[in-house]
């Protein structure tokens, strides 16, 4: 039984990553992607902006397959999308003149890096 979830941004990224990773002009980001976004939302990870931070460098691409949550800071900008922000999160991101985009603007960038 295959469960689909009930917002509609949620479920048009899934569709949109599913095409994405399918054919011979695939990209393998959409693979990961989609491997890490189909499943039930409590499997889906959780990233604080410390490890964001962390593991990121001035203007690096960032995808979470999951949610963006606001323990810690970000001290250089990044461009970051994700399922979900928090609302103190978007603060802390904004505060930082970082930026947000969508999963599906991100994907046909290069040099992503995906944060699990």
């Amino acid at each position: 039984m295959k469960i689909t979830p009930e917002r509609k941004d949620i479920r048009d990224a899934i569709s949109m990553l599913s095409e994405m990773s399918k054919g011979e002009n695939a990209k393998p980001v959409a693979k990961k992607l989609y491997s890490l976004i189909a499943v039930p939302k409590r499997r889906r990870v959780s990233v604080n902006l410390y490890k964001i931070d962390k593991y990121t460098k001035e203007g690096d691409n960032v995808i979470v397959p999951g949610k963006v949550l606001s323990i810690g800071s970000l001290s250089h900008k990044v461009n970051i999308a994700a399922l979900e922000f928090s609302g103190s999160a978007l603060e802390r991101i904004s505060k930082a003149g970082s930026s947000t985009s969508t999963i599906k603007e991100m994907v046909s960038k290069k040099n992503v890096r995906i944060i699990i």
